[in-house]
């Protein structure tokens, strides 16, 4: 009789133990949910975060964003994205100073005299070659239209960064 009671024992503690280890997940909060509000108008528009109806800096919200693993993949991504769409665009600017830094050297006017032509007073013009004002342009372009890109993009990974965070929450 002694054996049936600890072996009964033994089991409802294992069952006890077994039941303390099961995990589950735990219902977050609604008020963990990073909502945005713009305020301003035009050129003045911002954004502030909330979090559970307080207001938080955006540093706040990045060490949030970057404690969840998936949206801290996609903020890296988003933060990747907005670093080459900088640079991008400091290439458009240097490449476009540079061209129109070739346009002005090398257009008809530069180097223009005056002189007798056929027996009369003429402008003589000498030939430029535009090819590198025009090359220039061309990577300016390509400069801008790559910044657009990878700034949109940025944007892009940033919603979805803070969609996957409140994901968890709903």
């Amino acid at each position: 009789m002694k054996n049936q009671i600890v072996i009964t024992i033994v089991l409802l503690f294992s069952s006890l133990l077994i039941k303390a280890q099961d995990t589950t997940k735990s219902k977050a909060q609604p008020d963990s949910i990073i909502k945005i509000i713009p305020f301003g108008e035009g050129k003045h528009t911002s954004y502030l975060f909330t979090i559970g109806g307080k207001l938080q800096t955006p540093e706040d919200v990045k060490i949030r964003l970057l404690s969840y693993a998936p949206s801290a993949t996609e903020f890296a991504m988003a933060k990747n994205n907005a670093t080459w769409g900088y640079i991008s665009w400091a290439g458009f600017g240097a490449s476009s100073i540079a061209a129109v830094i070739e346009f002005a050297t090398h257009n008809k006017h530069t180097g223009e005299t005056t002189g007798i032509v056929n027996g009369e007073p003429a402008f003589i013009y000498q030939h430029h070659s535009q090819a590198g004002a025009y090359i220039l342009t061309g990577a300016a372009t390509a400069f801008l239209t790559a910044a657009i890109i990878n700034l949109v993009k940025a944007g892009k990974h940033s919603n979805r960064a803070l969609k996957l965070y409140n994901q968890r929450f709903e």
